[in-house]
């Protein structure tokens, strides 16, 4: 009984190790099918603007965007043969265990038969109950005779439970067999998920190299055009004037709007789309020891894409500068989100819409295959005079 014990709480603890380990590869499923859609979604991108690679920073700034995202798949990858290599480990040790279990059950039910066959031939020699009668009869007295009747039944309980323990031994090691099949089944596929993984990262690592060689070999010929670069710097300063027109001027607004309790949860103000240039103080991709501050984040996009508001309320400014398209201030109460880059706007200032409403149309700057979607989102407290730039990427589902 101590050893069947035993070997229960050691089922119940490879279920338990088995259990929490198909909660971590479930969860790097996930993961890796999210980042596996979006290196897909990034290489469309990626084809689409290859005919202007070499004079665009949008195609660099997607590139480097996917090699983000195969660094980040090539992580996960890593990390299921890491797990996949320990439970190949845990799954050989079960089965030398469960083997060696399965010999020592093996020679005591042959000890038992052996046993049984033994006493059943002891009882034929004797010829049976015949024979058992007259070794009552015999018996000197009646205590005897009442004494060799109870020994007689004893012997008899004792060659039946001998019978039940050859039965249940057998169950026992049919259950052990089967159990061993299962893990032998669950290594050989475990092996030839970690081969197939492994030749996974080794493809991928192929595609990063080729990756990063190509974003050098661009850099490198981007850097020539510093001019370009720097026109395109004063291009967003001079939207980040606009900008500060715009909410200087959102000075009538209304509080709790539910906005702040949607944070993490808000759609994006595309269908589609990566984030191609993050929030805050960043490098330029291309100009050497410039450094720029991003107060939204950059959203690449396929052509026509349609632009939407991420939440309820009300169109308070919109703007044009060259180069850079229309743009669109909304307001939802103490908060306001920001849209800028479009080449089509079908609303107008005082337009109350409601969350994934249309706002209007993404611009692509066809000489660079560039579509982007500039977004930001701010906030301004009851008391606070200038409102306070946010994240947008923590308040977007999905994008932190």
């Amino acid at each position: 009984m101590l050893r069947r014990n035993k070997y229960i709480l050691v089922f119940f603890a490879f279920l338990l190790s088995f259990s929490a380990f198909s909660q971590i590869k479930e969860d790097l499923e996930k993961r890796k099918l999210d980042i596996e859609e979006e290196i897909n979604y990034t290489s469309n991108l990626l084809d689409k603007t290859k005919a202007n690679k070499d004079k665009s920073l949008s195609y660099l700034k997607v590139l480097d965007k996917q090699i983000q995202n195969q660094d980040s798949l090539l992580k996960i990858l890593n990390i299921e043969i890491g797990l996949l290599i320990k439970k190949v480990k845990k799954t050989e040790q079960s089965i030398i265990k469960t083997e060696q279990s399965i010999k020592i059950e093996q020679e005591n039910l042959e000890l038992l038969k052996s046993e049984y066959a033994k006493m059943i031939y002891a009882c034929f020699k004797k010829k049976g109950n015949r024979h058992d009668l007259m070794f009552i009869i015999s018996a000197e007295d009646f205590n005897q005779a009442y004494k060799r009747t109870i020994y007689l039944k004893q012997y008899a309980s004792f060659r039946k439970n001998k019978a039940e323990k050859i039965i249940e031994s057998q169950k026992e090691l049919e259950s052990k067999k089967a159990d061993l099949s299962t893990r032998k089944d669950s290594l050989i596929l475990d092996s030839a998920s970690t081969k197939k993984l492994m030749n996974d990262k080794t493809n991928e690592l192929t595609t990063i190299n080729d990756d990063k060689q190509e974003r050098q070999e661009l850099i490198n010929k981007l850097s020539k055009n510093e001019r370009k670069y720097k026109k395109e710097l004063q291009e967003k300063l001079a939207l980040e004037e606009e900008i500060r027109k715009a909410l200087k001027d959102a000075e009538k607004y209304e509080f709790g709007s539910g906005f702040n309790s949607n944070k993490g949860r808000l759609p994006w103000p595309l269908e589609k789309g990566v984030i191609v240039e993050v929030y805050g103080k960043q490098k330029h991709t291309v100009l050497a020891g410039i450094e720029i501050i991003n107060n939204g984040i950059d959203i690449a996009t396929d052509k026509k894409a349609i632009v939407r508001a991420v939440f309820d309320g009300t169109i308070l400014r919109s703007w044009f500068i060259k180069g850079v398209g229309k743009g669109i201030l909304m307001n939802h109460g103490e908060y306001f989100s920001l849209y800028s880059g479009l080449q089509e706007v079908s609303v107008k200032v005082g337009d109350k819409l409601l969350a994934k409403e249309k706002i209007g149309v993404v611009l692509t700057q066809e000489a660079e295959g560039k579509t982007e979607l500039h977004f930001e989102i701010w906030e301004r407290q009851e008391n606070q005079e200038k409102p306070s730039k946010c994240d947008p990427s923590k308040w977007l589902y999905k994008a932190y």
